[in-house]
Formats: structure tokens, sequence, C-alpha cells
């Protein structure tokens, strides 16, 4: 009789499943060599799960020999996995390739005969765990070993051949080595963990079927997508509906027989206290009854049923064993070796000698009692209902392979192969073609789509060859009209960029750094946002403007330092008229005041003033058309002194002790050249030595910083200076990157860095340059380029800045956000990651890290990014939200609760909290 349980449901499903894909392999016509072998590796693997199958629903002693079938059938499946290895995408070793598998097959067939013979000289044995008969821990386990070996040079084979190709070959090799790896490495080692006697056979069991089903649909999948044999749709669907129903059996099944199990427990505990209380077996499955008193040595027998010979020096060994152990009201495995047995370590075990006992303390009498049920009492239990699921399982899988193919045949495959035969006559040339549209849904909507289009194409094409009759005279109409545009407007442009040349040369020699202290150092940094080439000469214009120089005061000729930053009002032309007028009469002065080495006989304040009135008349002269925004100061060599006036122009900062901060705290003056309500006031500040004063027009606020998805986000951090100065504590080229690194200037940028009696004067006069001149160059023309939304051109740029310069954290930043912006969030967040590597302590970059991980489902790391953010930005609404959204889809719901009760706090109303709130609590948190 055949007993179908969990194991043997789990086999039969596994034996399905490889024998449709072998059919489905051997029945593709001209099939590479490598799909050969590969049909051949399912039809062996559909030998070894025949053998499980047959070890599971034949419970005899004869039902061991399934060993015969499933040690060869493993072996040379291994040795098929080499073959096709070699074989796949191409054989480059032949005589390699035969040599390697002649060895192996010699191995493989040594190793299989020791295992017969081992089979043959061994008695078998029942595991319970497994509910098969097998052979003791060692039977077969060279045949392991073996097949570990093998697994070993098909991985080598396969390593080797990665490190050798390239390309998309060497993709799909990767995506096959996975494939296998997977699929084989935990079954082959649990087979010899199995044999070697270090799991039960019920481990390997779920180890074996979990991976057989999963792993080997997996490389079904990843061989059908890189193989060159031709598949079809139907085939695909067919396949995966098979495979989910036979997943699906399979966990049905073994949710079915955990019910079963429990419910044969039930049954019979509840037989055996019954007979313990009554003494009654009457329409109960009770084998035999055995007791054992307190104080007795002797075990009783209590009841048998005909035909059960109960071995009562075995069964009081079982009854002390259990009681020692505290098995009560448990299911226990139970041998009753006949009284005849002379060695019971040799004995092989019928299936009438098997039982399961359950012992019970049965404390009014004193006694412990073990009630023995036949095994195939258990087996029959289970079999009543598992047989009905295979059988089910069979039909269902019977009528996907015959019902599915029929009904998609007629409302899929065949009109896309109509779609498909049309498109080909459409691609010879036939404009005529008219595809019926056999069904109303999409690939009927698709196919009246496809009509359309070929019509309309037609309908173009003789419009087409209607207007090519009269090409030639339109062409030399329109050729003739375009040219002469182009001409006229090649002209305006020449003389529009001839305009801006003049202007850039007349502008250059006035902005001058004529400072020649050794205790107060100068720098600039000019960089006009109107950029242009004329003649081949790249250049730029606009309206800011940089000078300094030396004054001498008083008769004993006390040294100051002047410095002036100025911004004229207006774009490119205007702006840069006003940096003209600004720059001569500032010139002019300086050169008046200097000239020859004199002393002034005016004090530094009364100069500052005067040059401030000299300065606001000619603007005033303009009648508010031409204005400047303007910071003009002195400082004293000696003392530190600083006298300035701010004339509505960006604060001056102060670097001292590694902290920057604003001199000014509201505003004093109006524009040059504007009606002012102010009076003219002098600001005063005593420098020491070690100190930086950094001067910049607003060109250093106006960032477009493009945070999260915005295209164009205007930088609104007044503070953001003071942040560049600190951070790249206030060397010049380091200030400028950051700002650059924030995002793409929309304004000219000037900046004046002032040390006063630093320790190395030339290293802050002129510092080093972090970057070579290429790399700085293209990042420039990138983010001009970004600005015109040519995007691509910008991103190649960037790409090979980076390339050039690795450790370009600003080019990589940029890129980074502009991947961000377009949703490509994986090489965004590798940008990312990168760049963090350089500045640890940025939580913007930080933040977009953690969206862009949150996106590709990283929910771990996302949840530390945003921590990150957290620590530096505790009250930031929009990363808290984020962070509790992060660990509510981590399942941390405590910690989600926590973070999202701050965000409340700040923000109760937000939409992102409303709905993280509701999500909380419908969890319970």
């Amino acid at each position: 009789m055949l007993f179908f349980d969990s194991w043997a449901i789990s086999t039969l499903i596994c034996c399905i499943f490889t024998l449709i894909i072998f059919v489905y392999l051997a029945a593709l016509k001209n099939k590479a060599s490598y799909t050969g072998s590969f049909s051949v590796l399912f039809l062996l693997v559909f030998i070894v799960n025949l053998g499980f199958f047959i070890s599971a629903i034949f419970p005899y002693p004869n039902g061991a020999f399934h060993r015969m079938l499933t040690g060869p059938g493993a072996a040379f499946g291994t040795i098929f996995l080499c073959v096709f290895s070699y074989l796949y995408p191409r054989n480059d070793r032949p005589k390699e390739a035969k040599i390697v598998l002649g060895i192996l097959s010699s191995i493989s067939l040594v190793a299989v005969i020791y295992s017969y013979y081992q089979i043959l000289t061994h008695d078998p044995i029942f595991d319970f765990q497994g509910q098969i008969y097998t052979y003791p821990a060692g039977v077969g386990g060279i045949l392991a070993i073996v097949m570990i070996g093998f697994l070993v040079s098909m991985l080598v084979i396969q390593i080797r051949k990665i490190v050798q190709s390239s390309g998309e070959e060497k993709k799909a090799l990767i995506q096959m080595s996975i494939a296998i790896g997977v699929t084989y490495l935990v079954p082959v080692f649990s087979n010899l963990l199995l044999r070697e006697g270090y799991i039960k056979f019920q481990v390997f069991q779920q180890l074996y079927v979990g991976f057989m089903i999963v792993g080997y649909f997996s490389l079904t999948i990843v061989f059908i997508n890189n193989t060159v044999d031709r598949t079809s749709f139907m085939t695909k669907i067919v396949g995966i509906t098979v495979v989910t129903s036979l997943v699906f059996a399979q966990g049905f099944s073994t949710v079915l027989n955990i019910r079963n199990e429990a419910l044969y427990d039930e049954i019979s505990l509840k037989e055996a206290l019954t007979f313990v209380s009554t003494g009654k077996s009457d329409g109960t499955s009770i084998a035999y009854v055995i007791s054992l008193g307190k104080n007795s040595q002797r075990a009783k027998l209590l009841h048998k049923k005909e035909n059960y010979e109960p071995n009562l020096d075995e069964s009081l060994k079982d009854i002390v064993k259990n009681k020692s152990a505290g098995n009560f009201l448990k299911r226990i495995p139970t041998v009753n070796l006949p009284k005849s047995t002379q060695n019971a370590s040799k004995y092989v075990p019928k299936l009438s000698d098997l039982f399961y006992s359950y012992y019970i303390s049965d404390t009014e009498n004193d006694r412990i009692v073990q009630v023995a049920f036949p095994y195939v009492y258990y087996r029959t239990f289970l079999d009543e209902t598992n047989r009905w699921v295979a059988i089910l399982t069979l039909f269902l899988v019977l009528i996907i392979l015959t019902l599915f193919p029929v009904f998609f045949s007629r409302s899929l495959v065949r009109p896309l192969n109509t779609l498909i035969q049309g498109v080909g006559e459409v691609n010879l040339g036939n404009l005529s073609v008219k595809i019926p549209v056999l069904v109303q849904d999409e690939i009927g909507f698709l196919t009246d789509a496809f009509n359309k289009m070929v019509q309309s194409i037609l309908e173009g094409r003789t419009k087409l060859e209607e207007y090519a009759d009269t090409l030639e005279e339109k062409v030399e109409s329109r050729t003739k009209e375009v040219t002469e545009k182009m001409e006229e407007i090649q002209s305006l442009k020449v003389q529009q960029d001839g305009d801006y040349y003049l202007t850039s040369l007349l502008s250059r020699p006035l902005m001058t750094n004529w400072n020649k202290s050794r205790s107060v150092s100068t720098a600039f940094y000019i960089e006009q946002k109107k950029k242009f080439t004329f003649r081949n000469k790249n250049s730029e214009i606009g309206g800011d403007i940089c000078i300094s120089g030396n004054l001498l005061f008083g008769s004993d000729k006390d040294r100051w330092t002047v410095f002036v930053n100025g911004d004229a009002m207006g774009k490119s032309m205007q702006g840069a008229g006003g940096a003209i007028v600004l720059g001569t009469a500032m010139n002019n002065i300086m050169a008046r005041s200097a000239g020859k080495g004199k002393a002034l006989e005016s004090s530094p304040e009364d100069w500052i003033q005067d040059t401030y009135r000299e300065l606001d008349d000619i603007f005033r002269t303009f009648d508010g058309v031409m204005m400047a925004s303007v910071v003009l100061g002195l400082i004293n060599e000696r003392t530190g002194r600083m006298l300035y006036f701010n004339a509505e122009h960006p604060w001056t900062v102060l670097f001292r002790d590694g902290k920057s901060s604003f001199l000014e705290k509201e505003l004093t003056l109006r524009k040059l050249g504007s009606p002012s309500e102010m009076s003219f006031k002098i600001l005063e500040y005593v420098l020491k030595p070690g100190d930086v004063i950094y001067v910049g027009s607003d060109g250093r606020d106006d960032i477009n910083v493009a945070q999260g998805n915005s295209s164009w986000t205007m930088n609104e951090d007044e503070t953001i200076f003071l942040k560049a100065v600190e951070s790249s504590k206030a060397d010049l080229d380091g200030v400028v990157n950051y700002i650059h690194g924030l995002g793409i200037l929309t304004d000219d940028l000037s900046l004046i860095r002032i040390g006063f009696q630093e320790t190395e004067v030339a290293t802050a006069s002129e510092p080093k340059r972090k970057y070579g001149d290429t790399a700085i160059r293209k990042f420039s023309e990138a983010k001009e380029l970004l600005q015109q939304d040519e995007i691509s051109t910008a991103v190649v740029l960037l790409e090979e800045t980076i390339k050039s310069e690795p450790d370009f954290k600003e080019a990589i930043r940029l890129l980074g956000q502009i991947y961000y912006d377009q949703k490509d969030y994986e090489k965004a967040a590798s940008l990312f990651a990168e760049y963090v590597k350089f500045d640890s302590d940025s939580p913007n970059i930080w933040f977009l890290l953690s969206i862009c991980q949150k996106y590709l489902k990283n929910y771990s790391q996302a949840s530390i990014s945003a921590e990150k953010v957290r620590y530096s930005q505790p009250q930031r609404l929009a990363n808290l939200v984020n962070l509790t959204d992060n660990y509510r889809l981590l399942g941390r719901w405590e910690e989600a609760r926590s973070t999202l009760l701050v965000a409340q706090s700040i923000d109760k109303e937000s939409p992102g909290v409303k709905k993280l709130d509701e999500l909380l609590k419908s969890k319970g948190y």
C-alpha cells in the first residue's frame, strides 16, 4: 500500500517541476549544445526527485533502495553542471573539457559503485523524522564529498570565464553563476552533513525542497533570459503559472499537514487518556498498552490487539528512558523488536514493528502507562488528505498545460503574431497592410493604433512625394532666405560680442590689487556671470569689481591698506558700465591720493568721507539709472584699526579663532547714486593678528541650491557664507569651492580676502589651487550649461572632471544633484555616498542620500543616513518625516512613533505627519 505525506507531496511537486522543464528544453528546435546539457541536467534532477518520491510513498524496508536512484542522479547531474559551464556561452577549451569531464565521470562512476556496495552491505533503518527507510550515517558520504568537489570544479570554470569575459557576456555569466550557486550550494552541503550525521533528515528535506523549487525556477528564468535559443511568450506565461501553482500547492500541503498532525495527536491522546481512566479500548486504534508501577521493576501488559506481540523488556527500557526525559503526553517513536531478535542493532524493523507511543503519568494508580498506536494508522490518517492534494495538484498542472495554451492562443498569441507579421510587412515597405482586430482589449487597441500609424505614414509619404516635385525650388528659396537671416544675425552677434569684448578690455585694468603691504594681505576672486567668445577668445563681463592699494597719512607717514569691493546695478553691459565708472573713479582717487609716495595731511576718517561723497556724486549724475553697492575701507598696518563704510553691500565677515561672524548688524548707507534718508557713517573695528576679513558681492548668497525635486530653488540662508568661511578655514579657494558645491551661481561673484599679520602671508595671498586648471574649467562650463538647460552635456563634463580629479567633491555633489533631479536614485546615491567620504558633516547631502536609499528600498541604510541629519539638524521636519517612514518600513514601530512625536511638536498639521500618524495607529502604535 502507498502512503502520501508532506514529504511525498513536496517531492511530487519537484518531480512535476523538473520534468516539465526537461520536456520544455528538450523540445526546443535547433537548440545550442549548452541547452542540450541543461536539459539532461533537469532529467537527472527529475530522477533524484523520483527516488525521493518513491521513498516517501513506500514506507517499507525496500524503500531504502531509493538511494540507488538519488545517488547517481545527483552525482551525474553535478557533472552536467560542469558540462554546461564549459559550453556556455561557448566552449573555449575543448581539449581541457574532454580531459576534465572524463576524469570527473570516472570519479563519479567509482563513487556510485562504492555507494552501491555500501547500500548492499548495510541494513536499512527507519528514520521517524524523515518518515522513510534509509541507511545509517556514512553510507553515501564519499559520494557526497565527490559532489562537492564537482561543484567546486564548476565554480572554478565559471569564475575563470567571468574574469576572461566582458560586457553583456560577463553580466550573463555572473547571473548564471549566482543562480547555480544559490540552487546547488545549500542542498549539496546539507546532503554531506546528512550523510555524516550532523543534521537530521527532516532538516535536509526542508532545505532541499525550498532550494529546489525557488532555486531551479530562478535558474531557469536566468537561463531563458540569457540564452540564444528562441523561446515564446506563451511558454513563459504557462511556466510561471505552473510554478506559482506548485509553490501554492507546496505551501497549502505544509499547512494542511501541520494541522493534520496536531489533529492526530489530539485524537490519539484522547483515546489514550480514556483508556487510562476507564480501561476500555473499544473503537480506538490502540495497538497495546503497558504500565510500570512506581516500585515495580517489571512492565505489565494491560491491553493488546490481535496480531501484536509487544516486547515487555524493550517497553520497560522505553518507559524508564522517557520518564527520566519527562516525555509525557507527547508523540514518541517506538520500535517494537520481536522477542526472538538476537541482535537488535542489525534488525531491520518491518512496518508492523513501528509505533507512536504516548507516555501518561497515572498518579491515581501510581504508575507510568505507555499507550502505543500503529505507525500504519498514523500514515493512513495523513494519507486521507494528502492523496487528494496530490491528485488535485496533478489535475491543476494538467489543466494549466492543456487549457492555458488554448485560451491564450486565441486571446494573446494569435493577435500578437498577427501584429508581428504586420510589422514585418511594414519593414519590407508594404504600407497598405491592415491588421484585423481580433479582440477588443489592450492588444486590440495596439493593433488599431498600429493600423492608424501605418495609414498616417502612407499619407505622409504621398504628401512627401508630391512635395518632392517642387522641393528643389523651395529649398533654394528657403536656403537663400535663411542664409540672409543667419548672416544678419551673425553680424549682430559679432557686433554684440565685440562690444562685450571691448567692455571687458576696458574693465579688466581697473580691477587692481596694488597692495604691497607685508602686514595686510589682500587676495581677489572675481567671476562674472556673463561669459562669451569673441574671435576665439573667451571672456566675461559683469558689474563686480575689486580694488586695493596703500596710502600714507600724517607726518609720520602711517601706512594704511585700502580695499574696495563694488557691485554695479544691472546685468551684462549695464552692470559692466557701472563697474567701469566705479573703477575709473576709484583708481583716479587712489592715484591722486598716493601719487609719488606723498603722505596725506587729512585724517583717514576725512579721506573715507570725502571719497564716499565724490563717488556718490558721480553716480547721482546718472539719475538712478546707474547705482552701485560698495564696501570701502582702510586698515592700519601697524595697529589693525579698520575704518570702512558699507553702502547697502552684503555684510563684512570676520574670521577669528576658527569662527566666522558678521561685523555689521544693520543697514547704515544706501547704494551709491541712490536717494538716501541716512547720514554718512564710518564703521570702525580693531583687528587682531591672524584675523581674516571677507568682503563680497551678493553673488555669494544668490545660489540655486536645487534641493529636493525642484529645478530652481534659491538659497534663503543668509548665514551660508559664514559656513563657507568656517568650513574652508578662511582659505579663498576653499570658500569658492564650497559656494560652487552648494549649487549654481545666479549672479556675479566677487570676493576680497584680507588677512592681518598672518604667519604665512605668501600662502594666504597666493593660495595653492587644489584641483587642476582643466578640471576647474570643465566644472565651470558644466555649471554654465546647466543654467542653459544643457543637462546632457553638463553631465559629460562633470563625469570627465571626476574621472581626472576623483576627489573633486563639488563636481561629485553637483552630478549627484542632477541624477537626483532626474530620479536616477541609484547613480545619485552612489555619488552622494562618495561625497560624504570627503565631507561627512554635510546634512543636506546625508538627507538626499537617505531619500535615494529609501527609493532603492534600502531602508536600513536610509535610516542611518537620516539619523546623521537628525544629529546636526534635530528640528528639520522633512528629515523627521523621512526617518519615521523608514522606521515604519523596517517594522521598528516604537522608534517610528518616538520620532514622529518630535515631528508633531514642530508641525502637527503637516500632511506627511498626519499620514504617518494614521499608519502607525493602524499598527497599534
